[in-house]
């Protein structure tokens, strides 16, 4: 190799280098999960809005951030859940599947007098199902072991897994006035509310929590499918 030729070669070398790690510093964090250790980072978004040919991203980066954090999980592992080689078209489409069906449902409802939930989307009924409440479940939870419903609104914060129920999810209850609202009569607000399956998947046909709201376990596990953490509840007389 000539000296001019060489030399060429190692310019365009570090030219080349350089440009890939300035690259890599520019590439931003647009979500880190610290717990389960990956990122979603702008180059796979770029990646993203290539492959769906998306051009006009308008208010609607978040979903997209939402469907590449699904699929990143997936793309960790070489073979999914039906043993079959993991590929980007399929985690990508899993993903796209998932974030439609998440959005079916933005709101839960309970009329507690009607003993019904309603899953709702925009204010249109997505779902109906018939609920157990507590045994003296009329009117305003006002304290520890009353066996009263809260009434209000609120958030499903978090899910429970393994239980003496089939799968559950907590109500967001005791909010800052259910607490001043107890505090004033000198009471001990309730805690733990949750939406649940039944026992030991036994059937119950009354009342039978402890002001939690009940399901059937078939209901629950169609629940558990349409309506995800942090959806808000409202719960009504």
């Amino acid at each position: 190799m000539k000296k001019s030729n060489f030399w060429s070669f190692v310019i365009l070398s570090i030219f080349f280098l350089n440009a890939c790690q300035s690259n890599a510093q520019n590439d931003k964090v647009l979500f880190r999960d610290t717990v389960l250790k990956y990122s979603v980072m702008q180059s796979d978004l770029d990646q993203y809005l290539t492959y769906r040919n998306i051009i006009d991203t308008t208010g609607k980066t978040k979903d997209y951030i939402w469907i590449l954090k699904s699929a990143m999980l997936r793309l960790r592992s070489k073979w999914g859940l039906n043993k079959k080689p993991v590929t980007y078209e399929s985690v990508i489409a899993d993903a796209e599947a998932r974030f439609i069906q998440r959005n079916m449902v933005n709101k839960v409802l309970v009329i507690k007098s009607e003993r019904k939930m309603y899953l709702l989307k925009d204010s249109n009924i997505v779902k109906t199902y018939p609920i157990a409440l507590g045994p003296n479940p009329i009117g305003q939870k006002q304290r520890e072991g009353d066996g009263k419903t809260p009434e209000g609104n609120y958030t499903l914060d978090w899910q429970r897994w393994n239980g003496t129920t089939f799968h559950s999810f907590h109500i967001s209850y005791p909010n800052k006035v259910d607490s001043a609202r107890a505090k004033a009569k000198g009471l001990q607000v309730g805690s733990n509310i949750m939406v649940h399956g039944t026992s030991k998947g036994l059937k119950r046909k009354k009342d039978w929590t402890n002001g939690c709201i009940a399901l059937s376990n078939k209901d629950m596990a169609n629940f558990r499918n349409l309506v995800f953490q942090d959806t808000p509840i409202e719960i009504r007389k």
